[in-house]
């Protein structure tokens, strides 16, 4: 595996040229090929589309990998590696909904969190100074096997932690449970540390409690280097969703957190790299993975521009093949972005079909409706 190692190796996660080009297309490759090898209902898939490692040959023919619809990985369990190797399991949905099964070997598990860690470090999120964690998302006692919140928990590792707060937690008789007056109480006692406030979750729990502080009138005041990191989206909380530039205004007036402190993480357990929003809030494609859109019925690869379903490739897990997925939200990618990045970036246009992606976010925010 030293084409993927070697991909993995690159420091900047963001820098774009002919050398990243190079050894991702190398990765991609060699994933490929063991996939193909190892795999045999993934074989089949591209036994059925003529497609062969040896049609693999340059850059213009990564788009043409065959791919794996994200539903697929609810009802399959498809792995390439001995079941003796898979270390970590985890599952996109919470206690309602059929779960997708996401499998690791030690190695991809490794990549996993090293490409987190780079994307994060490039954007320039990392920090040596104490922070405190305000977390919306389900304390370590509920997460089990859930992706979000393990990704969520994994957002508290860039900055050391004097204190961590869950605010989906269990009660006394083991339910899980939220208090928007508690998160209040939480940010009381944090903004008397006088240390910079860290938010992660899901922002539809944060968006509920800036609410509750509207509603009492209470204003509060954090460093500049305080940082909020959503990811999850609104999912059944839809009707309460809010715009990126709405959301932003209340966060300053009752925080006194700018909007460049704002990130939005987009992602899903099936595919696995987390697409982070530069200042200007665009999710930019890291150097580990590339993303296209095709067009429904057809599925034909469609321009830079235009909006279709998004398909996004990523070499990094060895165990499982999902090197190539198709999911089901809209997307538009587009290029030159106002922040400097050469990167090309996702512009996200809403999910497709008439029934949701059940996903752990829609478990938590049920919550909110009790």
């Amino acid at each position: 595996m030293k084409a993927i190692e070697k991909l993995f190796n690159e420091e900047n996660a963001l820098d774009y040229n002919e050398k990243t080009e190079s050894l991702f297309f190398d990765a991609v490759k060699e994933t490929f090929e063991h996939h193909y090898n190892s795999c045999e209902i993934y074989r089949k898939i591209c036994e059925n589309d003529n497609f062969k490692p040896d049609n693999l040959k340059t850059m213009e023919d990564v788009p043409h990998i065959p791919w794996i619809m994200v539903n697929v990985f609810k009802w399959y369990h498809l792995t390439s590696v001995d079941e003796n190797l898979i270390v970590k399991r985890f599952t996109s949905s919470g206690t309602t909904g059929q779960s997708s099964h996401i499998a690791w070997d030690e190695a991809s598990f490794k990549r996993q969190t090293i490409m987190r860690e780079k994307i994060i470090k490039s954007y320039g999120l990392s920090s040596d100074e104490p922070v405190n964690y305000l977390c919306f998302t389900y304390s370590p006692e509920l997460a089990d096997t859930k992706g979000a919140p393990y990704a969520h928990n994994m957002y508290t590792t860039f900055a050391p932690a004097n204190k961590k707060f869950f605010a989906i937690h269990p009660d006394k008789y083991g339910k899980q449970v939220f208090d928007e007056d508690e998160c209040i109480d939480i940010l009381k006692e944090f903004e008397k540390d006088g240390l910079p406030l860290r938010i992660v979750g899901f922002p539809a729990f944060a968006w509920r409690t800036i609410k509750r502080m509207k509603e009492l009138d209470i204003k509060l005041s954090f460093p500049d280097n305080s940082l909020i990191i959503f990811a999850g989206g609104w999912k059944s909380m839809a009707d309460e969703a809010i715009s990126q530039e709405e959301f932003a205004e209340y966060v300053e007036k009752y925080l006194d957190i700018p909007r460049s402190s704002i990130r939005d993480i987009y992602g899903f357990v099936e595919h696995g790299v987390p697409y982070v929003t530069c200042e200007k809030g665009h999710f930019h494609v890291p150097v580990y993975s590339r993303a296209f859109v095709r067009k429904p019925g057809s599925l034909e690869l469609l321009n830079e521009g235009e909006r279709g379903l998004l398909h996004v490739i990523t070499p990094y897990n060895w165990a499982q093949p999902n090197l190539s997925v198709l999911s089901t939200d809209y997307a538009v990618i587009k290029s030159n972005c106002e922040c400097g990045l050469k990167s090309p970036y996702i512009m996200l246009q809403g999910r497709a079909g008439v029934k949701k992606h059940q996903g752990c976010a829609i478990t938590a925010t049920e919550l909110l409706k009790k």
